[in-house]
């Protein structure tokens, strides 16, 4: 494999990482809004489909596809490389309040904690590697 060849590899899966990261965090986020609006009257129910922005980031071989989207934007900044956060539109109420169901969104952040924190010691793995290369050493 050449420089190149190689620089794609890292780069893609490194782009990988970074968006599956992206994405816990935001999925994190809805299920602490979640929890957190558990008494809200009305209140529906928000959720990151992870499983498919991965499905998405695989497709785009990882890459993001930078384009300004508002003139007052930075450059680059791009709305589709943004994973979605989504809302709930169940009516079936599990508290008699809203459709939030307490026990599902404290698995949810379980699984969501254990997924982060693989990808988070993969990535940093991925980089110790990356150093140890160009030191020299395997």
């Amino acid at each position: 494999m050449g420089i190149i060849d190689s620089h794609l590899v890292y780069s893609s899966k490194i782009n990988l990482f970074e968006k599956s990261l992206d994405t816990l965090s935001l999925r994190h986020k809805s299920i602490a809004g979640n929890i957190a609006n558990i008494s809200t009257s009305g209140y529906k129910r928000k959720y990151v489909d992870f499983s498919a922005e991965m499905r998405k980031a695989v497709k785009n071989k990882g890459t993001i596809k930078l384009v300004r989207t508002d003139p007052v934007h930075r450059a680059g900044m791009d709305s589709k490389g943004i994973p979605e956060m989504k809302t709930d539109k169940d009516n079936s109420g599990f508290n008699g309040v809203n459709n939030v169901d307490v026990d599902r969104e404290m698995t949810d952040l379980a699984e969501n904690h254990i997924i982060y924190k693989t990808a988070a010691t993969l990535l940093a793995r991925r980089f110790r590697g990356l150093k140890a290369a160009i030191r020299g050493r395997s």
